[in-house]
Formats: C-alpha cells, structure tokens, sequence
C-alpha cells in the first residue's frame, strides 16, 4: 500500500516573510546611501559604517531568506541528514575557500605594492635625485661619492 507523506508549506506564511525581509533591505540600503549622502555634504559620518551595513544586510536580513528557500522550497526540512549535508557543504567549502584569502589581504594590506603609484608621464611630483631618496626609496647615503671614487682610483 503507497505511504501518503503530508509535507504542508505555508505558501503565504513564507511569501509574506520573504516579502519583509526583502522591502526591510531596500529600505536599510535607501535610509544609508540618504544618510551617506547627508554626511558628505555636512562634512559629517554616516550612521552606520559601509562595513557595518553590508553585514547587517548578509547576516541578518538575507541569510534567513536563504534558509527559508533551502529549508522549504529545496524540502530540505522533509529531507534526510545526508541531502541536507549535500546541501549545506557548498557553502561550508566557500567559506573554506574565502577565509585563507581575507586573511592574506588584511595581512598584507599595508604593502607597499598597494599603494598608489606615479602614473607613466606625470614626473612633476616624482621623486629627484637630489631630495636625498634613491632609486629604491631610501637614502643613498652609503654609496660613494664621485670624489671618494676619484681618490680609490689614484691611490693605486
């Protein structure tokens, strides 16, 4: 005899939650970029950090959107342990994947290779030889002088 399981989803119930999360994002992002713009032109801060509202905006109003799609609309609550493993182990991987290279990038942030460099043709504020900085941006001090080479050679 067939075996009938009754998976009842609450169409409505979800579309209405998807529906608030999504208008409470748009409305969190139109209240900062107002509240950005606001700050720049008074010379003031924004009330929230661009950092800050980005997180806010992942974790706390899509992230649970996202669940309720896998939890639902994938069957993932009428699933067994392994689907739900299959499921979960991209993001699990993804993250494995970020982590290493954000840390490598706040590591090495303050490199000398990230910061602005001369542009090809604008030599006006580049450095001279005569400021004292070398060819690899430090003093050239410790290099010998045409006239401490003129004496080496006569000494001979």
């Amino acid at each position: 005899m067939a075996h009938k399981h009754e998976h009842a989803v609450p169409l409505w119930t979800l579309f209405l939650l998807l529906l608030a999360f999504t208008a409470a994002e748009v409305g969190f992002y139109e209240i900062w970029v107002h509240s950005n713009q606001h700050a720049m032109e008074t010379g003031g801060v924004p009330f929230m950090p661009k950092v800050a509202m980005v997180l806010v905006l992942l974790f706390v109003l899509t992230l649970p959107k996202a669940l309720i799609v896998l939890v639902y609309f994938m069957h993932l609550k009428f699933e067994k342990l392994l689907i739900v493993g299959l499921a979960v182990l991209p993001f699990v991987m993804v993250g494995i994947a970020i982590l290493p290279n954000l840390s490598d990038t706040l590591a090495l942030k303050s490199r000398a290779y990230n910061h602005p460099t001369v542009a090809i043709g604008d030599y006006a504020h580049a450095p001279t030889a005569g400021d004292g900085s070398g060819e690899h941006g430090h003093s050239d001090a410790h290099e010998a002088t045409p006239a401490q080479t003129q004496e080496s050679t006569d000494s001979y």
